[in-house]
């Protein structure tokens, strides 16, 4: 298995745990927050995964129209796409959203992100991009934010699923 193919499953592993998690939920959690602090609820924090794989990865590594605007999707999901991915705690309390065309969202963004991967030259997958104060290569980057932003954030819905009786976790 040679680099590409490895960030390709990991990418779909994620994506597919993620996704399990958000089927598992229940609607009425989507948007539960807890009182007395700054945790996100499950919904914006899955907004947050999806819009930063379209904003960064789509938009920024892979010069695109964010699958948002392109596929107009936008139309469908109940928010505007942010110019930013970070999520803050006005953003998180005022977020509304429909649920099935923010899965079919992220499922538009994951089918881009692959199709890239999938088809990108080498020398595309190897070029340098700046990311905080040093350059990265576009692999690294999707690793990132591809694979261990998502991973990161799915275990985070986890753990607020488990607070309240759940399975969070497909295992």
């Amino acid at each position: 298995m040679d680099h590409r193919e490895l960030l390709r499953s990991q990418y779909a592993f994620a994506q597919d745990n993620l996704e399990a998690a958000i089927a598992r939920c229940p609607a009425e959690l989507l948007t539960k927050t807890i009182g007395g602090t700054l945790t996100n609820s499950i919904g914006s924090t899955y907004v947050h995964t999806v819009v930063t794989q379209d904003l960064m990865l789509v938009g920024g590594l892979m010069g695109r129209q964010p699958v948002y605007h392109e596929s107009e999707i936008g139309k469908k999901v109940g928010f505007e796409l942010p110019e930013s991915p970070v999520i803050t705690q006005d953003y998180t309390t005022n977020l509304t959203f429909e649920v099935e065309p923010l899965r079919e969202y992220a499922g538009a963004v994951r089918a881009a992100v692959d199709g890239y991967l999938e088809a990108a030259s080498e020398e595309e997958l190897q070029a340098e991009v700046p990311f905080g104060p040093k350059l990265q290569t576009k692999l690294w980057m999707f690793g990132t934010l591809g694979v261990w932003h998502i991973a990161s954030h799915q275990g985070e819905i986890a753990a607020l699923m488990g607070l309240e009786g759940l399975q969070g976790q497909m295992f």
